[in-house]
């Protein structure tokens, strides 16, 4: 039929007799640098050591266990010194009878004292021993929480890299793509020449060809989103667009029970509870403290009358709660709403837990059996896109026809990433669910 006469450009038909323009390179794939996160693992650590709430976490460890030390020197010797100058005026009249002042057995005309005073807590071995456990218990509750919080970010950074990966896979699907019908651009172009096929054909495999640019250059765009995401997430300062390595898949464990780490919440909770009960009994026991002073202490501000003041004194103080108004049973029936409460949560949980395993379980193996199907699909669809590929230089198979079958093989080959992707994440949720 002769040399081609029609093509397109900048989006409207050259005039006749011009072919279409030569097709431009092969858009780059992502790169593999070495100095930035690629592997799961890899973007995971950066996440642990950039996170600000994890590091919130541990430095609050730190501060119950300076609060534990603090507590512990509460219990011992507190010395204090207290001074004292108030004076207490009196006015007489003529006849010496006082009009204005304190009487002088109360006043005793004003107090002046310098005072070391000592105090120790004693018989409070009860009340230290609950205050003990229950910042022990406070502990306990920031460790776990560190470990939920870890727990959490893992989730967040492996399902955002597994979309990435996903998007990561669909622009080198979509890229590869483009690159098989480049390969058969040239070929195309000799037959229309030759007269095998007609020129109207190859415009529509021509123009199939520049859409599918503008669908790599798209996920091009998709996956450095994606990807930007997961850096964002971790805390990585790269804008750099690289390949993602390989997800593996994690080994199946079984659903972790009442000592999980989302389960040992409640179980702290009930000990916490149990300790605010003991925490209410003691706080009704009796208090009783050694007291211990030695200084100056006088009615009189003269030198003379305060040199002769100095001494000592000794003695006990006990703090004895006699009534308060049933405050005590209050207290009592507040802790045993939030026990209520917190087994309501944690009956609900386990439920939960436990459909969201057996779920996740059917999913895993739905997706093995969909990737299964799609194998066998795919070696069909290979064997027909090779026959096509052989009868396309006799003419025996139409242009477009032959791009149909090409872009089926490739869906169906992403179609099969995605669903071991799929199968994937489900496999990491199920992980979850064993910590």
């Amino acid at each position: 039929m002769g040399a081609l006469a029609l093509g397109l450009g900048a989006g409207a038909a050259r005039a006749q007799g011009a072919p279409p323009p030569t097709l431009g390179p092969l858009p780059a794939a992502a790169p593999t640098e070495p100095g930035s996160p690629r592997a799961l693992p890899d973007f995971l650590d950066v996440a642990y050591a950039q996170s600000p709430l994890l590091g919130d976490l541990r430095n609050q460890v730190l501060q119950n266990r300076l609060d534990s030390l603090r507590r512990k020197a509460q219990n011992g010797v507190q010395v204090a010194g207290i001074g004292a100058a108030v004076a207490s005026p009196s006015i007489t009249n003529s006849s010496g009878e006082q009009v204005v002042g304190y009487d002088q057995a109360v006043s005793n005309g004003g107090n002046y004292a310098t005072l070391a005073q000592a105090t120790k807590p004693v018989l409070n071995r009860f009340q230290l021993q609950t205050d003990y456990r229950i910042l022990g218990n406070q502990g306990l509750v920031l460790r776990n929480t560190g470990r939920l919080s870890t727990l959490d970010l893992r989730r967040s950074v492996t399902d955002q890299f597994l979309t990435a990966y996903a998007a990561q896979l669909q622009f080198d699907f979509s890229r590869a793509l483009l690159g098989q019908l480049r390969q058969q651009d040239q070929q195309l172009r000799q037959l229309v020449n030759a007269g095998v096929f007609k020129q109207t054909q190859y415009l529509s495999f021509y123009l199939s060809v520049r859409t599918q640019e503008v669908t790599v250059e798209q996920n091009r765009l998709g996956y450095r989103r994606e990807l930007g995401t997961l850096r964002y997430l971790c805390g990585v300062a790269d804008t750099a667009l690289v390949a993602l390595a390989v997800p593996g898949a994690p080994v199946r464990r079984p659903l972790a029970g009442l000592a999980s780490i989302t389960q040992r919440q409640y179980t702290l909770d009930s000990l916490r509870y149990q300790l605010d009960r003991q925490a209410v009994d003691a706080s009704y026991r009796p208090k009783l403290s050694a007291v211990l002073d030695a200084g100056v202490q006088s009615s009189q501000p003269g030198l003379l009358a305060l040199g002769h003041s100095t001494g000592l004194g000794a003695g006990f103080l006990l703090a004895l709660p006699i009534f308060d108004g049933h405050q005590r049973q209050l207290q009592y029936q507040r802790i045993d709403l939030g026990e209520r409460s917190r087994r309501g949560y944690r009956q609900f949980l386990t439920v939960q837990r436990q459909q969201q395993y057996d779920q996740l379980g059917a999913l895993i193996r739905a997706s093995e059996a969909l990737a299964a199907r799609i194998r066998e699909q795919l070696r069909i669809a290979e064997a027909l896109v090779g026959a096509a590929r052989q009868q396309l230089a006799t003419g025996d198979v139409m242009i477009l026809d032959y791009l149909n079958l090409v872009t089926s093989y490739r869906t169906l080959q992403f179609s099969l990433t995605q669903a071991e992707t799929d199968r994937l994440r489900s496999q990491y949720a199920l992980d979850y669910l064993a910590e």
